[in-house]
């Protein structure tokens, strides 16, 4: 649907009307460029900001691009998983060979203890047969002294 607008007044035929509405819409057509020019001259100077903001933004950017430039940068969760894995492995193949070292070491010394307690056994048992002989000798002897006593009377 559309609307229809009522029409405006007939335009004046008179020029003098005409010039005089021209001459007003130029004036404010000249006010309106003098107050944009007037707001432009008011304007504050921002390139010695925007300057240092981009020198700012310039050395940020080196910054970032330092940081891209590391090795540690490079890396992804899968690579670190991976190193992760890899150093605990051969770190459990060294903590492996340690303790079979620690338990071949304890082994030998186990052995010199149970050698040194051998010992100790043989060298008692070897004192109680040295006693039980000496003891035998003894009542051996006193035995035939007295066989010798008694035969003799």
């Amino acid at each position: 649907m559309t609307v229809k607008r009522p029409r405006s007044t007939p335009a004046s035929s008179n020029a003098a009307d005409a010039f005089d509405k021209l001459r007003d819409e130029i004036s404010l057509l000249h006010a309106a460029i003098e107050g944009l020019t007037a707001a432009k001259e008011k304007m504050p100077d921002y390139s010695p900001t925007l300057r240092n903001m981009a020198d700012r933004l310039d050395r940020i950017d080196q910054q970032i691009e330092s940081i891209h430039d590391k090795p540690a940068m490079r890396l992804t969760p899968l690579t670190l998983a991976a190193e992760s894995h890899e150093a605990s492995r051969s770190y459990g193949a060294e903590d492996r060979k340690s303790v079979g070292q620690a338990r071949e070491e304890l082994a030998r010394s186990l052995g010199r203890v149970e050698g040194m307690i051998k010992q100790r056994r043989s060298t008692a048992e070897q004192d109680w047969w040295v006693t039980w002989a000496g003891t035998g000798g003894v009542l051996c002897g006193i035995f035939i002294a007295l066989l010798g006593v008694v035969l003799s009377s």
